[in-house]
């Protein structure tokens, strides 16, 4: 089969063109699942982020406790030895408490400096604690809307699809069975595209709209035919020219 003459040659392509738009329709709904997904992770990753930053401030949080704490021991300690101090007569043993007062308030002064260079890092960690809570909710907004709207979306291509349906029905209804038979089979090996305009380039050639082969002379007359047909040599699709069956 090299060319196809039929008188239903228009309503064929306006069945292509309504399946067409169809298969666009059943794609962007199949697509909106993915996105809702997408969004989703997108959402909970940043909020493993906020997980992470607060579970860093609160580190810093606990450390500076600690800090705290053995601060508060050296300072006892210095306090201890001191009072110490007074009780003994030794020499050896006044000169030993001496160590350990000195001793300690090095490990203090040490503490403290850590204390101090801690608190920055805390300072830094809160403002990025803040600041990661408050892009969580703006996401989280935006989030919703987004979903909201691939909703709305979802809705009215599912109305859209199945009123393409049914006006589909209704055009293929009008086609005889033989050709409808044909459309069908090479639609099913064609990713859904049957039948397709030849395209004329400035210098006069003409190529395949599927599979945009130039089509050889016999074929590029083939298609100038009314009410006809011309079958693509390399895809097999059914080529048209629009000014003829339209012009």
């Amino acid at each position: 089969m090299e060319i196809l003459h039929t008188p239903d040659a228009k309503a064929l392509i306006e069945l292509q063109r309504k399946d067409t738009a169809i298969d666009a329709l059943a794609a962007a709904a199949a697509a909106i699942p993915a996105k809702l997904k997408a969004l989703e992770a997108a959402f909970e990753a940043k909020k493993r982020s906020m997980s992470e930053a607060r579970d860093a401030l609160m580190a810093l949080q606990s450390k500076k406790k600690d800090i705290e704490l053995r601060l508060a021991e050296a300072e006892e300690g210095i306090r201890k030895h001191q009072r110490e101090l007074n009780m003994v007569k030794d020499n050896a043993a006044f000169k030993a408490l001496l160590t350990e007062i000195e001793h300690d308030k090095q490990a203090k002064d040490e503490l403290e400096t850590s204390e101090l260079m801690l608190l920055e890092e805390i300072d830094k960690a809160s403002v990025l604690d803040k600041a990661v809570q408050e892009e969580v909710k703006k996401i989280e907004v935006s989030k919703n809307a987004e979903a909201a709207a691939l909703a709305d979306e979802a809705r009215k291509l599912a109305a859209a699809l199945e009123e393409g349906k049914a006006g589909r029905a209704a055009a293929a209804a009008a086609i005889g069975a033989d050709l409808l038979e044909k459309y069908e089979a090479i639609r099913g090996s064609r990713a859904g595209l049957a039948v397709v305009p030849a395209h004329e380039d400035s210098a006069g050639k003409f190529s395949c709209g599927g599979c945009n082969m130039t089509l050889k002379p016999q074929k590029m007359m083939d298609v100038k035919k009314p009410d006809t047909f011309a079958v693509c040599a390399d895809c097999r699709r059914l080529l048209y020219l629009e000014s003829t069956i339209f012009g």
